[in-house]
C-alpha cells in the first residue's frame, strides 16, 4: 500500500481533498501534518486517518511515496522543492508558484528526480467538462468565473482564480502551441481587479477566459462551439447541447457525489494511479499546466510593468 503525506490542512483541504482520502483507505495510507495540533487531532479523528506530526521534519521521517500539498501559494515553492529534491513524487495545488523561473526549475527538477509533479487542476477531471473536450472539430472555446460583489487584489485574483478558466478553455482547445493571446483587465478606484480575460487564437480555433468579480452572481461557464452545434456546461453540473433541432439539457447524475462532478475525487484517484505505476503518466502534463502559468504570467507581468 502506497503511504502519502498530505501538507496542510485549510478549508480547501477540508471540503476537497479530505473527503476523498478518507474513502481512498483501502489504496493510500494517509498520513495528516499542519502546524495546528488540535487541528490535526480533531481531523485525524475525524476522519480515521493517520498523524505525521506538525512539522515538515515528521514528515521527512515517513516512508512517503508522495506528498499532497495544500499549504498557502506563497509557501509551493519551497515545499515543492524540498520534497522534489527526496525523490518524493508531489501533488500541489494551483498555481505551483507565481513566477515562471520557479515553475520552470521545479518542473526541471522533477525530470531530473524522475518522479511526478502534478498540479490540481480539476476541472480537467470533472466529467462534464471532459465531455465538452471530446467535442470533435470546436471552432470557439469560452470560459467565464462569476462571482457576486468579490474584487480583490489583482495579482491575487489573477493567479487564485484566473487561472482556472485559462487552463480550462486552454485544455477544450486542445493545448495549442504558442497560441496568439491578447489580454484586457479593469480596476476599480480602489485598485482592486474587478474583471480580467484573454482571448487566445491558434490555427482553427479561437478561446476566450475571464473573470468577473462584481458579476451579481456565482455562475461558472464553459462553452465550446462546433459544426455541430454549441455546447454549454454550467458550474460544472448541468449541460446544455444546442443543435439545430433545439437544445437539450442533462444534469450530472443525483447519485454521483459532488467531489466527483467537479473534478476532486477522480484527480486525486489519477494521482493515486500515477504514483503507484512505475511508468505512470502524470495526469497534468507539465507542458500544459506551464502554457496555464505562462498566460496568467503574461497578465500579471503588464500589471506590473
Amino acid at each position: 500500500m502506497l503511504t502519502i503525506g498530505v501538507m496542510g490542512l485549510g478549508t480547501i483541504a477540508q471540503k476537497a481533498y479530505l473527503p476523498v482520502y478518507t474513502q481512498m483507505q483501502n489504496q493510500v495510507h494517509w498520513v495528516l501534518s499542519t502546524r495546528n495540533d488540535d487541528k490535526l487531532q480533531q481531523l485525524a479523528t475525524q476522519d480515521g486517518l493517520a498523524i505525521a506530526g506538525t512539522t515538515l521534519e515528521d514528515l521527512d521521517a515517513q516512508p512517503l511515496d508522495a506528498i499532497m500539498i495544500h499549504t498557502p501559494t506563497e509557501t509551493h515553492y519551497q515545499f515543492v522543492k524540498h520534497f522534489l529534491e527526496k525523490g518524493v513524487n508531489v501533488f500541489v495545488d494551483k498555481p505551483l508558484a507565481t513566477d515562471m523561473g520557479q515553475i520552470n526549475e521545479l518542473y526541471d527538477l522533477a525530470d531530473t528526480q524522475h518522479v511526478l509533479l502534478t498540479v490540481g487542476f480539476n476541472r480537467r477531471f470533472a466529467p462534464m467538462i471532459q465531455d465538452l473536450a471530446e467535442v470533435d472539430d470546436k471552432t470557439g472555446v469560452r470560459v467565464d468565473k462569476n462571482r457576486i460583489d468579490a474584487p480583490d487584489d489583482p495579482e491575487h485574483a489573477l493567479w487564485d482564480l484566473f487561472i482556472h478558466p485559462v487552463d480550462t478553455a486552454l485544455m477544450l482547445a486542445g493545448y495549442p502551441e504558442k497560441p496568439n493571446t491578447r489580454y484586457s483587465l479593469h480596476t476599480g478606484d480602489d485598485g482592486k481587479l474587478q474583471q480580467a480575460s484573454v482571448i487566445f487564437t491558434a490555427p482553427g480555433i479561437r478561446g476566450e477566459a475571464g473573470i468577473d468579480l462584481q458579476a451579481g452572481t456565482n455562475l461558472e461557464e464553459a462553452q465550446v462551439a462546433a459544426p455541430s452545434g454549441v455546447q454549454r456546461v454550467q458550474n460544472l453540473d448541468q449541460l446544455v447541447v444546442y443543435g439545430r433541432g433545439g437544445a437539450t439539457q442533462t444534469f450530472a447524475p443525483d447519485w454521483q457525489p459532488m467531489l466527483t462532478t467537479r473534478g476532486f475525487q477522480p484527480m486525486v484517484q489519477a494521482f493515486v494511479q500515477a504514483v503507484a505505476d512505475p511508468e505512470g503518466k502524470n495526469p497534468v502534463s507539465p507542458a500544459t499546466s506551464q502554457l496555464a502559468h505562462a498566460v496568467v504570467a503574461d497578465l500579471v507581468n503588464q500589471i506590473k510593468a
